[in-house]
């Protein structure tokens, strides 16, 4: 059975609130175990059924937000892969409203991939189930299978094994520099990184204490903020320049270049953008959000005043 009409989901940022390299597979790809935790923070994603072809409207919160519309980008790519899954040789209309600052390693493109491939089953009447959409998800990114998901889940493999995991909720300040890590340039920044250090610290296991907060099982560490900063200096001076601002810790996100500062309320989150605020002269974005609700968003008729229409 399908649906008619226009449906929309938010396709939620997330942090890695820690992030260690623990193997590396033949094919050069790197193992890794981290804890992805969505939020609050999120762009909006609507699609509907179509005649035929795919065509996607893009629009932002702000200019610099846009990211190109095209079939390179992720949404397009998911539903052309999630029609060819199914066998559907119809098209669809999407709308991408983006919030979230792209580049960073807050994963909007992956959620807004996955967003796409959830609206997608959901109009055709839901024939994969969660495994055989993880399956399409891969093939598009390695963490696009966790935002099919609600919730913070522990990542291994290479972030496609998931496991659900207890995280406290928590305000964030996000620090979004003018600038991104490529994923790419920071992996072999590390690999070089990796390759010069002592045998017994190439492959370190995190320890993991008995505990129903896995925050605490890794701490805020990532093990690529180093190659981070041998492949964005700056980035390296951003985050001194945080930490001499205010005291709050200060950890990186995914491959970079995004920096947070964890909060006890939206009261402190507030007054860390006031102390961070002289870092928006350099053109560096603030943004202060929380932890997204455990619970999964469920498909809501698109209305206007959920996302823009194009004119």
């Amino acid at each position: 059975m399908t649906r008619a009409g226009s449906w929309a989901l938010p396709a939620r940022a997330k942090l890695n609130l820690g992030l260690a390299i623990v193997g590396r597979r033949a094919d050069g790809y790197h193992l890794l175990d981290t804890v992805f935790h969505p939020l609050a923070l999120h762009d909006d994603v609507a699609l509907a059924l179509a005649g035929d072809g795919v065509q996607w409207t893009i629009t932002a919160a702000e200019p610099e937000l846009l990211v190109p519309c095209g079939p390179d980008n992720l949404v397009h790519r998911a539903v052309v892969a999630f029609a060819a899954a199914v066998g559907y040789r119809g098209g669809f209309h999407g709308a991408l409203h983006k919030r979230i600052p792209h580049g960073g390693g807050l994963g909007g493109g992956s959620s807004d991939a996955a967003a796409a491939l959830r609206l997608a089953n959901w109009l055709l009447g839901a024939p994969l189930d969660l495994g055989a959409l993880d399956a399409v998800a891969l093939r598009l990114g390695a963490d696009v299978p966790f935002f099919l998901r609600a919730g913070s889940h522990r990542g291994q493999g290479i972030g496609d094994q998931l496991t659900p995991v207890s995280i406290r909720p928590r305000h964030f300040v996000l620090v979004v520099p003018p600038y991104g890590c490529p994923t790419v340039e920071v992996y072999k920044s590390f690999a070089a990184l990796w390759k010069c250090a002592p045998a017994t610290d190439t492959v370190r296991p995190i320890p993991v204490p008995d505990t129903t907060d896995a925050l605490l099982r890794i701490g805020f560490h990532n093990d690529l903020q180093p190659a981070a900063e041998r492949v964005r200096p700056e980035l390296a001076g951003l985050r001194l320049r945080i930490a001499e601002l205010q005291s709050r810790p200060v950890a990186m996100t995914g491959s970079g270049s995004t920096l947070f500062v964890p909060c006890a309320d939206a009261t402190d989150a507030q007054l860390c953008v006031h102390e961070l605020s002289p870092l928006r002269s350099s053109g560096v974005r603030l943004v202060a959000t929380h932890s997204a609700t455990d619970g999964i968003d469920e498909p809501r008729p698109w209305e206007a005043a959920v996302l823009p229409r194009s004119r």
